[in-house]
């Protein structure tokens, strides 16, 4: 009798052992911050893209852009002079005479490509899922969420259902005394046809 109790004892206590590392191997849930932060891994590892700048109010496309892993960016600018940027170097093509000038990119084209915004998610940044939407008809999951860094910005994240990158990115924040609302979209992911060479 207190053979067969110690062994139901012991049968109990394996269960639950088992019950606990069952438990311990179960894969955490991810939430709204870690499904962003791993969209904006898998952006910052694509080998190329291509980018338009929109001021949503205004329906206006202010600039277009293309990048070329690791350094390389193609930017045209509405009524003004295109410019490549490889490195620190810029190129700019002035009355078709191409100046070359020493410049951080991050400058220019922090905006579209920041690795700032992935460290910004690895804080304490709060991301809220918004639910289904869809980009060109692409379905994508939209999320929100608010930086202060460099003044408020509330910014919006489409990201595809296809591919798990984004698609889209919507952020108001202050302009000279003034709220504007930006939109960049995001298209041409890993093409290699897009190429960007320094000029001769």
């Amino acid at each position: 009798m207190e053979s067969r109790t110690r062994f139901r004892v012991r049968m109990r206590a394996s269960m639950l052992l088992a019950a606990v590392a069952l438990l311990a191997f179960q894969p955490v849930a991810a939430g709204p911050r870690e499904e962003l932060h791993e969209a904006y891994e898998r952006f910052l590892a694509a080998t190329s893209f291509r980018a338009s700048l929109t001021d949503v109010a205004k329906g206006k496309t202010l600039t277009e852009m293309e990048f070329v892993a690791p350094d390389r960016y193609r930017v045209s600018v509405q009524g003004g002079p295109s410019q490549l940027i490889i490195g620190d170097a810029m190129y700019m093509d002035m009355g078709g005479r191409t100046m070359k000038l020493p410049m951080p990119a991050g400058d220019i084209v922090g905006q579209y490509r920041s690795r700032e915004a992935l460290e910004a998610l690895k804080r304490d940044l709060v991301v809220d899922a918004l639910g289904a939407d869809s980009v060109d008809g692409e379905p994508a999951k939209v999320y929100h969420y608010v930086t202060t860094r460099h003044g408020r910005a509330d910014t919006k994240a489409w990201i595809s259902d296809r591919s798990g990158l984004p698609l889209q990115l919507e952020t108001t924040g202050i302009a000279d005394g003034k709220s504007q609302t930006v939109r960049i979209r995001y298209r041409d992911f890993n093409d290699p046809s897009i190429r960007i060479a320094a000029p001769d």
